[in-house]
């Protein structure tokens, strides 16, 4: 499928939801432009969002983590602005919703290693023991999970990044009810970086 394709097939999508951009988008980049990330890069990346995420709700857990993070050798793999949070306390307003916003970004990425099956529209927030039952337990070793993952095919994780990048907009533009525009911008957020983009927070 061309990025052209994809496109019209995303605005249908948008149609029979009952949204329509009141900008004329242009197609994303080809397949063969783009560098995915690997499945271990994801499945890192999630590990990392998980741990942050958990550090949020209980700072006391703060260093347990951090020191978890580097016997895991995930502590490199965080970003420095990630790094700073880790080591913050305590955490701002918007840090905190910042990284909680996250756990939808950590559903998509599960499901772009097909450790979740299926992706509803962008509606109800995740749940995080939804998460959590896709995860490995808390401080418990994390190689087989990272080694036991397999990235879903560039094609069809395309498809879902025309599809949020779009959608993402056609909320900016319509209020629609049953929608959530958080949800579909972390998953357009996800998506950006899977497809070779920077992660910032």
């Amino acid at each position: 499928m061309t990025s052209l394709d994809r496109k019209a097939n995303s605005q249908q999508i948008l149609a029979k939801l009952g949204m329509e951009l009141k900008h004329d988008l242009p197609p994303l980049e080809e397949e063969d432009q783009l560098t995915f990330r690997s499945s271990n890069e994801v499945a890192q990346r999630i590990l990392i969002l998980t741990y942050l995420n958990c550090v949020a709700n209980d700072p006391s857990l703060k260093q347990e983590v951090m020191v978890f993070l580097i016997g895991e050798k995930l502590w490199d793999k965080a970003t420095e602005e990630e790094r700073q949070l880790f080591h913050k306390t305590p955490l701002s307003e918007d840090e905190l919703t910042i990284i909680l916003w996250r756990a939808e970004a950590i559903w998509l990425l599960l499901w772009v290693i097909n450790k979740v099956d299926v992706l509803d529209v962008p509606a109800a927030e995740v749940n995080l023991h939804a998460i959590f039952a896709n995860l490995p337990g808390f401080f418990e070793p994390t190689h087989q999970f990272i080694a036991s993952a397999t990235r879903r095919p560039a094609s069809a994780i395309l498809d879902q990044y025309d599809l949020m990048f779009r959608l993402t907009w056609a909320l900016k533009e319509n209020n629609v009810p049953g929608m959530n525009p958080g949800v579909a911008f972390e998953r357009y957020f996800a998506l950006n970086w899977v497809a070779g983009g920077e992660w910032k927070n």
